[in-house]
């Protein structure tokens, strides 16, 4: 490798010979034909120039680009875990809600040390990306930094990103998972259940990229937030409470009231011959495509995971004009849990394919289900996937919480990543290898290292803008949470 000091003379040298053959010369003609542009140098190849070396010059120089977007010059980012240059990256977005998340995310990684930085950054191509479960966090068995290792002040900037990304209502729910209920249950079993041991793990660098994300990783709770150029979403995203609903530290929670009423609602404005569609006589309601069994273990229905077997229930088209808007009003609940700007045009998505949407139901007792009462309940759109269930009460709250009062959700986009702004994890399963294996899937199929097929792939990809987004959706007085059908 040259060292600094010959590549500075080198450098210097370049510089003299291009600013001689653009503006130095005597010939008038050749002088009035150059448009001079301003390169930055690229000393570690990745793409992105150095704002404080450039040279001006006709013609773009070896070893020099157009941009300055590099933070550290010597590291191409394909050792470090804070640089990163996926190939398929988005250039920032103009997005003026976009870039008060990114310049919020920017600032908070600041605070951090160099250490809780590291252990926290990883590029978008790395498997960290989809290893998240929901069994107990412990305070050694997830990646990235806890809550516990932040600061007071680390924590309130941080919570302060996720309030940018969650509409009021989505937010509340996580306060109330992470901090409530798992406060209650840090009463039970302290060394198991903790507020503090909720990790982050942060992808991607929004200093220099308009391709970022991080993710809420605990417990109950687990929420991927995206960005990737104009598009943000909000998927995968786990949430659960156990228990769903009590009291702790003087406060009241119920997390998945609108979940449960709003079911409950629709459930009851079925005919004998609607129920007949939308009722199964399973006895199993486990999530269908929930989190991962154990820690360590990727999620296992990323990518093109099949969803076509679901397409089964009491079909949108099918039901009473009643209780097509009551489905309506139980699909936005998970999907305004982003905010609203951007939920705005998942919804869009959604609406363009609501006669493909299916709903099914188990009611576990076999009579009418009430607020206090076990049962399951899916949907299924080619741009929704949403489940709620009753878990019933486990282990050392087996005698304590009732069963209908452990509850998990799970919200998805199928299909990833054949709907047009990408399914679960954004687009990022697409832009991960976008030159090679388009999904991780694929990338398991194709790779090397793992040598399992030799399938082959063809699907294409396109994305929208999210700015010209006003499909109906406000808030009233109060922060009054409103959804017009």
């Amino acid at each position: 490798m040259m060292k600094k000091s010959s590549l500075h003379k080198v450098l210097i040298a370049s510089a003299s010979l291009l600013a001689f053959s653009c503006g130095g010369s005597d010939d008038s003609d050749s002088s009035s034909d150059c448009t001079e542009s301003t390169w930055y140098q690229d000393a570690d190849g990745d793409g992105l120039g150095n704002s404080s070396v450039s040279v001006t010059a006709c013609e773009q120089p070896e070893g020099y680009v157009s941009n300055d977007s590099d933070s550290d010059d010597t590291d191409d980012g394909s050792t470090s875990t804070t640089a990163c240059n996926t190939t398929g990256e988005e250039s920032q977005s103009t997005n003026t809600e976009i870039e008060t998340m990114r310049e919020a995310m920017v600032s908070f990684r600041s605070s951090l040390s160099t250490t809780l930085l590291d252990e926290a950054s990883v590029c978008l191509d790395d498997e960290r990306f989809y290893l998240w479960h929901n069994t107990p966090a412990n305070n050694d068995n997830r990646d990235g930094i806890t809550y516990g290792d932040l600061s007071d002040s680390q924590l309130t900037a941080f919570k302060d990103i996720l309030q940018l990304f969650l509409s009021s209502q989505g937010y509340q729910k996580v306060y109330e998972i992470t901090e409530l209920s798992e406060g209650w249950l840090n009463n039970v079993m302290s060394n198991t259940w903790d507020p503090d041991f909720y990790s982050i793990d942060m992808f991607g660098d929004p200093e220099t990229s308009g391709s970022w994300g991080f993710q809420l990783d605990g417990h109950h709770c687990v929420v991927n937030f995206l960005v990737h150029g104009d598009n943000v979403s909000i998927v995968p995203a786990f949430l659960g409470g156990e228990p769903a609903a009590d009291t702790w530290n003087g406060e009241d929670f119920d997390i998945f009231s609108d979940e449960r009423d709003l079911a409950l609602t629709l459930y009851n404005s079925l005919d004998a011959t609607e129920l007949a569609s939308a009722s199964t006589t399973s006895t199993s309601h486990a999530l269908e495509v929930g989190p991962a069994d154990q820690n360590g273990d990727p999620d296992p229905y990323r990518g093109t995971y099949d969803y076509s077997g679901f397409a089964t229930g009491l079909k949108y088209s099918e039901m009473s004009t009643t209780a097509q808007a009551n489905l309506l009003l139980v699909m936005k609940e998970y999907v305004y849990n982003l905010t609203d700007s951007f939920a705005d045009v998942w919804w869009t998505d959604i609406m363009d394919n609501i006669d493909d949407t299916y709903f099914v139901w188990i009611n576990d007792t076999g009579t009418t289900p009430t607020a206090t009462s076990e049962f399951y309940y899916r949907i299924y759109n080619p741009y929704l996937w949403a489940e709620f269930n009753t878990e019933g009460s486990t282990g050392a709250n087996a005698a304590t919480i009732a069963d209908y009062n452990h509850v998990h959700t799970i919200t998805r986009i199928p299909n990833n990543p054949t709907t047009d702004n990408g399914g679960d994890y954004g687009i990022f399963a697409y832009l991960i290898n976008q030159d090679g294996p388009k999904t991780l899937l694929e990338h398991y199929a194709l790779a090397d290292h793992h040598k399992q097929s030799t399938f082959k792939f063809d699907y294409t990809i396109k994305t929208t803008s999210l700015l010209d987004a006003d499909h109906g959706h406000s808030h009233g007085p109060s922060g009054a949470h409103h959804h017009e059908g």
